[in-house]
């Protein structure tokens, strides 16, 4: 009886596996979440929509990463929704000293905490979008490159409010350096373009949360889950062989000490003798039936763990039992038969394709039948896991599917599972190839239409550069003509400053004759008039020779510097003095150690 009551000392542990997916959540914790668009505020509304979605996960990772002017990995990737959730609820607008909303800043840190090369890295970053610092956009371009995927859940509205200077601030809000108060408004754009360039999705939180549990339904749901062996399960030993060898050891001494006894009392009467065989064979069938107990209790204690943990829908520990017995009859087809359906219970479409292959090895009809449903179950499980990421692939998956499932049907014609099996998979494939004729269209039409627009611009940029090619000979012939007419524009304005003479005429008989009676009136005039008028004759062809010495040496420097296509030294001089003469002075920007302009501004805390 202390056998059967199978006795246990000890534990052992064993390595558990599990799948999920790896999710990081960056959340706001700046000033602006505490604006009360959305009740009880836009921080409040994601905490409770966080620990929503949080409730419904099994198996997968979770992190919390709080962000605002700086971020922190405040709770690293575990399984212990418990102490996740512990942290979110300690979460507020102090959790970062530093003010502000850096959104770029998050996703770098998030991308160096998301480290599992063999996991999918998500990040769901829950914000109004306000990013007052860094480039958001360039991070997450970063982030992708390096298999980060990033969904953006705005927080708020687009109408926004004022921003409260605490939680419940009763009038006192935010204001900015120049006293007026601050409107935070839901940034949708920004928030869609990040989500883009790192290959997911934006969508708003909304009043109740319900945008986290859009990117479960269309997109973490369809992401095909690693297998994480992390949890280690402690187990009992059991300890009932040694009390159960006792028994057995008792029983067979019982039994010699029995036989001999009747040995010695052959010579008793008849019903004394008949009496002790009846006793002698009760014993006898007493021995056997304790000894069908035990083997009972070693088959359960060994082959039964797998079968209960199956009925108890505890699939883990199944696949773990005929995982073990395979090492040890690893030629068995009926172990591999159930090791594939606990394998496909627990979502390892590849383990359960591996060991259904292995079970179609057996020469049971009735087994191989089974067999063949199961693998086109699971090919097709497999298929849908990679329908977002490979279609291609899905197509040769499900192909396989319909092949398992026209074995099955070749061995059982009458199963009619298997017959709606393979019709679903072959709509489903033929809808799958559907789909990737019309995508292939579309991209085929969009590549026609980016190259079409790339040949217009370059017409465009060819035509534009004929135009400059042509103006600029027009220029070319038209400068020594303005150069030319410069110059005689300037000879024109020195010979305006002389004394008109009047131009004789010829054949004009009364012209002559005043010109004499000039003469005769002048030689009656005193003769120092006659010197100032030559004195003033000569100053005159001077000023003459002198303005057109400097129009010819103007007009070889206009010629010099349409050569060079630069000013003179003398025009640069004369430039600098009139900059001298302004009122003010020239500010410089200051440069960075790169060479880079530094950026001014008020910081912005908010």
């Amino acid at each position: 009886f202390l056998a059967l009551a199978r006795p246990q000392y000890g534990f052992k542990w064993v390595e558990v596996k599990r799948k999920g997916i790896d999710i990081l959540f960056a959340l706001d914790t700046s000033k602006s979440m505490l604006t009360e668009d959305i009740r009880p505020n836009r921080l409040e509304r994601a905490k409770l929509a966080i620990m929503d979605f949080v409730g419904q996960l099994e198996g997968d990772r979770v992190g919390l990463l709080p962000f605002s002017g700086s971020a922190f990995l405040m709770c690293p990737l575990t399984i212990d929704y418990n102490a996740f959730e512990a942290s979110l609820t300690s979460v507020n607008t102090t959790t970062i000293p530093r003010g502000g909303t850096d959104l770029a800043r998050a996703i770098d840190l998030a991308e160096s905490s998301l480290v599992n090369n063999a996991n999918h890295k998500i990040l769901v970053l829950l914000t109004d979008g306000e990013n007052l610092e860094g480039d958001a956009l360039a991070a997450a371009t970063k982030a992708a490159q390096n298999g980060m995927t990033i969904f953006t859940v705005g927080v708020g509205t687009t109408q926004g409010e004022l921003i409260p200077l605490s939680s419940g601030g009763q009038g006192n809000f935010v204001k900015d350096e120049s006293g007026k108060f601050i409107t935070s408004k839901l940034d949708e754009r920004a928030l869609t373009a990040i989500a883009e360039a790192a290959g997911g999705l934006y969508v708003p939180l909304g009043k109740n949360g319900e945008g986290l549990q859009r990117i479960y339904q269309q997109k973490l749901s369809l992401i095909p889950k690693k297998e994480l062996a992390e949890k280690q399960h402690k187990e009992p030993m059991e300890r009932f062989s040694w009390p159960l060898g006792a028994a057995i050891l008792l029983l067979m001494v019982e039994f010699m000490i029995s036989g001999r006894k009747s040995e010695r009392s052959f010579r008793l009467p008849f019903i004394k003798t008949a009496g002790r065989r009846i006793r002698k064979n009760l014993t006898r069938k007493s021995v056997a039936l304790l000894l069908l107990i035990p083997l009972a209790g070693l088959d359960q204690a060994h082959a039964s763990p797998g079968e209960k943990a199956w009925a108890d829908g505890d699939y883990i520990t199944a696949s773990e039992f005929y995982s073990q017995a395979l090492k040890k009859n690893p030629d068995d087809p009926r172990l591999h038969y159930n090791a594939g359906t606990a394998a496909y219970k627990n979502n390892l479409y590849d383990d359960a394709i591996s060991s259904f292959q292995e079970a179609l090895k057996s020469e049971d009809l009735g087994l191989q039948e089974q067999t063949y449903y199961n693998l086109g179950n699971s090919l097709f499980k497999k298929g849908e896991e990679l329908v977002q990421s490979d279609p291609g692939q899905t197509v040769k998956v499900w192909q396989q599917a319909l092949d398992a499932y026209e074995g099955s049907l070749k061995l059982n014609p009458q199963d009619k599972d298997s017959r709606a099996n393979r019709d679903l998979v072959n709509r489903k494939l033929e809808e799958l190839k559907k789909q990737q004729a019309e995508q292939k269209k579309e991209q085929q039409e969009k590549q026609d239409q980016q190259q079409q627009d790339q040949d217009q611009k370059q017409d465009q940029k060819q035509d534009q550069k004929q135009d400059g090619d042509q103006q600029s000979r027009k220029g070319e012939q038209g400068q020594p003509e303005k150069q030319n007419e410069k110059g005689q524009q300037q000879k024109n304005d020195s010979a305006a400053g002389q004394k008109e003479s009047p131009k004789p005429e010829k054949d004009s008989g009364d012209k002559a004759g005043d010109a004499k009676k000039q003469a005769e009136k002048a030689a009656g005039q005193e003769q120092k008039p006659k010197q100032d008028e030559a004195a003033h004759a000569a100053e005159a062809g001077k000023e003459d020779g002198q303005q057109k010495n400097t129009a010819a040496a103007q007009q070889a420097q206009d010629d010099k510097r349409g050569q060079a296509g630069r000013m003179t030294s003398e025009e640069a001089r004369q430039l600098l003095s009139r900059l001298k003469d302004e009122e003010g002075k020239l500010n410089f920007v200051p440069r960075s150690e790169n060479g880079e302009a530094e950026k001014q501004g008020t910081w912005k805390d908010w």
